[in-house]
């Protein structure tokens, strides 16, 4: 079977309340097409946006089961699940959260670490990624396909693993998904990798990528950087619903605070010292709202840019951390 037999190439179309009322930044917002907006953050809902040929040119596959879900709003979530060797097999499930760009079964040097750590290892696609289906690239869509994606594959999850001790992972994008998840009582703690908080956030990195020093300032003293930020809530608004899936409404990924349903469980976040994509700030404040709930934190700085991961020693580091 090839590698890529399995991409989704179906769109998943569902109802979306935006309750959000106009504002310029909406109305600046939609001078740029949804598809194209949304692609920046997501970019595996574009069709052909992943070039899943060079993937697995860059650092191969992870071979395990994979199968689909279906969500409440009616989107497909591709799931994967990888076995450590049963000599070595302990009660403890891992649960991946992919970000941007590589899809779960792409990430081979974070799944293998885990599995020899004698865990289990499963993982879903996000919207559009791999076996996941394509929604409509509308304000609200994509994270509430994502949150109704989760919600399938968690349920899935804490159903097919009842006696498992459960630690969280995610990298970049997937710091929402594990965030979200912290609180489950029988989750132990979570690993976050180039962890982010706020999709606005990331605009401040992109214009200094682009611009000059000079011209990056002065974009910020002009209140711009403001400006584009307001536009990225817009096209990720928060407090979008569906009809379909009572009881959950959309953060505009970001999140601010923990509640004091994780206190006592362990966390380490691991930054990239060289990272030009996700603010170098951006673990110390994640860090700031998990001691605030009684969280036991660690920073484990890497060095390299956004694509950069641990080690397997730092992995297992952080793993058995958070079991100890």
């Amino acid at each position: 079977m090839s590698a890529y037999e399995f991409e989704n190439q179906e769109f998943t179309s569902f109802s979306v309340v935006n309750p959000n009322k106009s504002t310029w930044a909406s109305t600046a917002s939609s001078i740029v097409p949804p598809n194209v907006s949304t692609a920046i953050v997501t970019p595996g809902n574009k069709p052909g946006q992943i070039n899943y040929k060079s993937l697995l040119r860059s650092r191969g596959i992870q071979d395990g089961k994979m199968f689909t879900l279906t969500s409440a709003i009616g989107t497909q979530v591709g799931v994967h699940v990888y076995e450590p060797s049963p000599e070595t097999a302990i009660d403890v499930l891992v649960i991946f959260f992919h970000g941007n760009v590589r899809p779960t079964r792409y990430n081979p040097d974070i799944i293998k670490p885990f599995l020899k750590c004698g865990a289990t290892v499963v993982g879903r696609d996000l919207p559009g990624y791999d076996q996941s289906s394509f929604v409509p690239n509308s304000p609200g869509s994509v994270e509430l396909a994502s949150i109704a994606n989760d919600e399938v594959f968690m349920k899935w999850a804490l159903k097919t693993y009842k006696t498992h001790r459960i630690v969280l992972c995610g990298r970049s994008m997937g710091t929402f998904s594990w965030a979200n998840r912290l609180s489950h009582p029988r989750v132990v703690g979570a690993i976050g990798i180039v962890p982010l908080h706020s999709v606005s956030s990331l605009i401040r990195p992109i214009i200094e990528k682009r611009y000059s020093e000079l011209v990056a300032n002065s974009l910020a003293s002009f209140s711009v950087l403001g400006f584009f930020e307001s536009m990225v809530d817009a096209i990720y608004p928060a407090n979008c619903y569906s009809e379909n899936l009572e009881g959950f409404t959309t953060k505009g990924f970001r999140f601010t605070e923990f509640d004091s349903s994780v206190s006592g469980k362990r966390v380490t976040l691991i930054p990239a010292e060289g990272d030009s994509t996700v603010p170098k700030a951006a673990a110390d404040e994640i860090k700031t709202m998990l001691e605030a709930s009684g969280v036991d934190v660690r920073i484990q700085p890497i060095g390299g840019e956004h694509n950069a991961l641990p080690t397997t020693d730092q992995f297992r580091e952080a793993f058995e951390r958070i079991l100890r």
